[in-house]
């Protein structure tokens, strides 16, 4: 927060203050980011959690039935890194995705591009209710 104070000769002398936020603890955010919903959970958020965590798998369903791919880091695709970090932000569905084989994609199919949106945008979607759960966490939102 920044404070003014008027001199004697009447140009403003400016304070800066910094306010210290308590940091939200690491394993709730690594629980948040893991299970989709599951940090509001426990924070107690119970409507927000549903809400959150049925969007975000509807989009990972949605993704896979579209014949979406799970992405990976390929060398020589720089854009496969961002969207494999997109992907990643899902948690345990990406985990669990890649574990049995769901996600492969298939570039012939209609809907891949799509598939991709829906996926990409389901894991962006957990890491923005992530930043969610801490702001709650340290008291900033309700």
């Amino acid at each position: 927060m920044v404070r003014g104070s008027k001199r004697a000769d009447g140009k403003v002398e400016r304070e800066e203050r910094i306010e210290k936020v308590p940091a939200a603890p690491m394993g709730l955010l690594a629980l948040a980011w893991l299970v989709p919903g599951l940090g509001h959970l426990i924070l107690g958020r119970r409507v927000r959690a549903a809400v959150f965590a049925g969007v975000i798998l509807a989009c990972w369903v949605t993704g896979l039935l579209l014949h979406g791919e799970l992405a990976v880091p390929r060398t020589g695709s720089p854009f496969s890194y961002l969207a494999f970090l997109a992907c990643l932000g899902q948690g345990a569905p990406y985990i669990l995705g890649r574990l049995l084989h769901l996600g492969l994609g298939d570039p012939m199919s209609a809907g891949f591009g799509y598939g991709n949106t829906f996926l990409v945008t389901a894991g962006l979607m957990n890491l923005l209710t992530v930043l969610d759960v801490s702001d709650i966490a340290r008291g900033m939102k309700d």
